[in-house]
Formats: C-alpha cells, sequence, structure tokens
C-alpha cells in the first residue's frame, strides 16, 4: 500500500508546485492583498486588491508585461489579456469604493 501512496502523492505535490509557478509568473503590485488562490488545476485563479485606481493598476501591468494583447472595458471595469508561456492570462480589475479588485485567471491553450 505504500509503494503506491507514496510516488501518487509526489505526483500531485509536483502538479501543485507546477501550477502555482504559474501564478508567479504574472506580477502583482505591492500593496496586493490575498482573497482567494487556487493553484492545483487549470483554469488557474487568484484573486484579491489594492488600494489604486484601475488607471494605475492598468499601467503597472502595462509596464511589467508590456503591451496587452486586448483591452475591454472603462474606468469601472476592464479587463487585460496576455499570452505568457503560451497561456492564456486574463486579469480582470474592477472598482469598487476606495479599491480596485484583481481577478487572474490563467488557462490552458
Amino acid at each position: 500500500m505504500i509503494k503506491i501512496i507514496t510516488p501518487l502523492m509526489l505526483a500531485i505535490s509536483l502538479t501543485s508546485v507546477t501550477c502555482a509557478a504559474n501564478l508567479d509568473s504574472v506580477p502583482l503590485p505591492a500593496d496586493f492583498k490575498y482573497s482567494l488562490q487556487i493553484a492545483d488545476d487549470y483554469p488557474l485563479i487568484q484573486t484579491g486588491y489594492v488600494a489604486q485606481s484601475i488607471t494605475k493598476v492598468s499601467a503597472f501591468y502595462q509596464q511589467a508585461l508590456g503591451k496587452s494583447e486586448l483591452i475591454i472595458g472603462d474606468n469601472k471595469r476592464r479587463t487585460l489579456f496576455y499570452t505568457i508561456d503560451k497561456k492564456t492570462v486574463r486579469i480582470s480589475l474592477y472598482a469598487r469604493d476606495y479599491r480596485t479588485e484583481i481577478a487572474i485567471m490563467i488557462t490552458q491553450p
């Protein structure tokens, strides 16, 4: 039984590390506060918020990741689309009260 469980546990832990590394490839603003992270299966999801405007957060991602392939939305809601390591990255921004909520989703092609 141990001969079966050990390789299985090793495979599961390596899969989680591989997926988490993909979330690590998306930079986060310095004041990002985590609210949710799903890093064990695709789509990978990470959400949180910052105390910055959508304009400042968009500028941060444009500087960190370059020009986005597509931008949808306005100054209240905005979604930026990128391709990183052949995976689609969608960064959704939503202005609410004094903060901007950020939702990052990575999907396989």
